[in-house]
Order: structure tokens, then sequence, then C-alpha cells
């Protein structure tokens, strides 16, 4: 990053609900933008998650400090949802008083709540990048409560934040449709990591099933996240039962597990995360993601950097229109919407090729606009003039 060699190290405070070993898309992330601001440390950087799971290792630019968390709504009602404990909420608001800026990552959590009230009355400036807009949860409640929160306390988060940053398009435009910022919102998508996901040769791929226990001449078709309803498992089970001819690879974790289908077409991977996801990524044709909710995944983003078409919903392909030629997308809030997504699955079987000739396209897509360094670059920029202008 092209930052002054004479200043001070800028002094971050980054807040999120969980370290990256939860393995969700808002935590990754946030790694992977801590771990690029941290590469040539002129940034020292306190990350502060819960304890659920295991934190980054540290280093002279990066102190990692993990906060006594319950994780009680995750377990019993699968919302990731960490309930600090008092003592870390101390912690909170002294590691506060020693940070030139606080950066967020999306605003409805607990512990992103008080360090942003803590922020403020400390006089720090907060950027707030949020990922998520109206998640269309099965239960009513939870749809009404969400939908509520977000005209309300999002509101006036997002309003009195000193800078505010979104992942997609689709988010930005949902809070920018009730929300008037304090400064105009940012669009920064996230960066991909394209030296650990990357195309390969037909025969290397044929190599990477072999060692994966993959059928070397079926189709392969992966997906890739938590096993959940949010993320489409209902449909992803529907598929796997319809379409025997193509095998289903699952990457992931959570209370849908794949496995309890007893289908011998579906194969499940557990733990892989990072260099261990790659040879998926490569060894698939298709990523299918019918989720809901979320802005524009990371995982789509590999994927395509790995050189894999993707399959995923209408609202999620609006997130970053300008790949929207390369993507396939169907609807998932309508009501047939299984039908639609097995329609499009059985055109895209019966000219296979397509899915192979795309492959190129796909990976250089992703290699010219997504870049970490560069995302980075911008973040830091933003950090810069604020405490500039303190």
């Amino acid at each position: 990053m092209s930052i002054d060699t004479d200043s001070k190290p800028l002094k971050l405070l980054v807040v999120t609900h969980y370290y990256p070993e939860h393995r969700g898309g808002v935590e990754i992330v946030a790694g992977k933008l801590v771990e690029s601001l941290t590469e040539e440390g002129k940034v020292e950087i306190k990350w502060m998650a819960s304890n659920v799971n295991l934190h980054p290792e540290g280093s002279s630019a990066l102190s990692c400090l993990p906060m006594s968390s319950s994780n009680f709504i995750e377990n019993n009602i699968h919302i990731p949802y960490p309930l600090w404990s008092v003592p870390s909420f101390f912690k909170l608001w002294k590691a506060i008083q020693s940070s030139d800026v606080i950066h967020l990552h999306d605003y409805l959590y607990m512990s992103n709540l008080a360090a942003f009230l803590f922020a403020k009355i400390r006089g720090r400036p907060v950027v707030i990048t949020q990922h998520i807009g109206f998640i269309p949860y099965k239960s009513p409640l939870f749809r009404v409560l969400l939908s509520l929160l977000n005209r309300t306390l999002g509101r006036f988060i997002l309003k009195n934040a000193n800078q505010v940053v979104f992942i997609s398009e689709v988010v930005q435009k949902y809070f920018s449709e009730k929300t008037c910022f304090r400064r105009p919102p940012l669009m920064i998508p996230n960066g991909v990591d394209t030296s650990m996901f990357f195309p390969l040769e037909e025969q290397q791929r044929k190599t990477i099933r072999q060692e994966l226990g993959l059928p070397g001449e079926k189709p392969i078709f992966l997906f890739v996240g938590r096993f959940v309803e949010k993320k489409g498992l209902p449909i992803l089970k529907y598929l796997a039962q319809r379409f025997r001819s193509v095998h289903w690879a699952f990457a992931g974790w959570g209370s849908l597990d794949p496995e309890s289908w007893s289908l011998p077409n579906v194969s499940v991977f557990r733990d892989r995360r990072g260099t261990k996801l790659a040879p998926l990524y490569q060894a698939a044709d298709l990523l299918v993601l019918p989720s809901k909710g979320e802005g524009f995944p990371l995982v789509v983003q590999e994927a395509m950097a790995s050189g894999t078409p993707v399959m995923i919903g209408s609202e999620t392909a609006e997130a970053y229109r300008a790949a929207k030629h390369l993507i396939f997308s169907e609807d998932v809030e309508i009501l047939d919407a299984v039908e639609q997504w097995s329609a499009k699955i059985e055109e895209l079987l019966q000219d296979y090729s397509s899915l192979i000739r795309l492959r190129p396209q796909v990976a250089a897509f992703a290699r010219q606009n997504w870049c970490w360094q560069s995302c980075a670059e911008q973040y830091y920029q933003i950090f810069k003039k604020l405490t500039d202008r303190r």
C-alpha cells in the first residue's frame, strides 16, 4: 500500500462477532482485510471477537483479543449471535480509548452496538462495513423483527457512523432507501487471493478429483457455506435427489447436514477453508448457491477466481451487476423456486460443454476486478482521512 513511511502507525480496532475459524462469510472477509492491512506493518490492529472459536495468530502488527462469550443463540436456534460477558465490555471500553479508528463489520451484533456507543462517547471515528441487508427468514417473527431493527436501530447507527461501506449494490440500495448518511456511502467489493484460488487445466482437474474421491466423468456441482436454511439447503436437497447424474459436493457445517440425506451422489467435506477449499473449487464444474438475504458472498468470488462458473439467486447476482453476464441465476423467493432451479440445471446439463468454455472467462474477470491489496488500500485511505480530520 502507498503509505507515508514517516507517519506513526495507525491504531485500528476491529470488532466482529466471530473470528474466521467460525467459517462465516463476514468473519472470513474481516480476516482477509486484517491480513492485507497489516502486511506492510503500517497499521497496528487490535481485533476483538468472541472466544467461541480459535483466533488467528498475532504478529507485531496484530493483537487478537478474544472476548468471553456465550454461543447459546446459535447453538439452539441457529442464528449466529454470540453474547459477550460483562467483563468483555470493560475490555472493549479500554481498547477503544487506545485506538485511532474503530472498524465494525455489520451493525447488529451486541459487541458492535457496544463498540459504536463507546466510540461515540470517547470521540473516536467509526467505520461500518455493512455486509447484510434483509434476511427473509422462514419465521414471520424473525422477518418482522429484523425489518423493524433495520428501520430503527440500523438507520440510527448507519446515519451516525463516520463512514459506511457496503460490499454489494443490493445491500447499499436497501439501506440507502431508509437512511440519510453522514457522508456518502462507499461500495468496496471484497478481494480474492488469486495466488490461492486460480484455474487449472482439465487434466489437472481430473487428478484433483481422484485425490478428493470424486467421480472423474460425472458433472461435479459444489456448495460451500453453512448448512442452514438461509443458504438454500432445502432447494439443494431436492436438486440432489432429482439429478442423480450429477455428483454433489458440500463443503461446510451446520444443522441441515447433507450427509443425513443418505444419497449416493452426495459427498460432504468438513473443516475445509483457505488452501483446503481451493481444490474443491478447481475440481467442480459449477458452484450452486441458492442463498438469500446476503450481499455478494466471498465463496462466489473464490469459485470464479478458480475458473468455476456459479449459479446463484437473482438478488445475489444483482449485488455485483458487473459480473452478471458471467453468472447463472434464478429467483429464490418465488413459490416454484425449486422447479425454476431444476429447469436451469437441466438446461446446463444439456449443454455441459458451455460450463467448460466459460471457465477462462470467469477466472479472467475475477483476476481483473477483485484484489485484496486494492481493497485494503481503499480502507486505509478511509481510516487515514478520518484520523487526519481528528
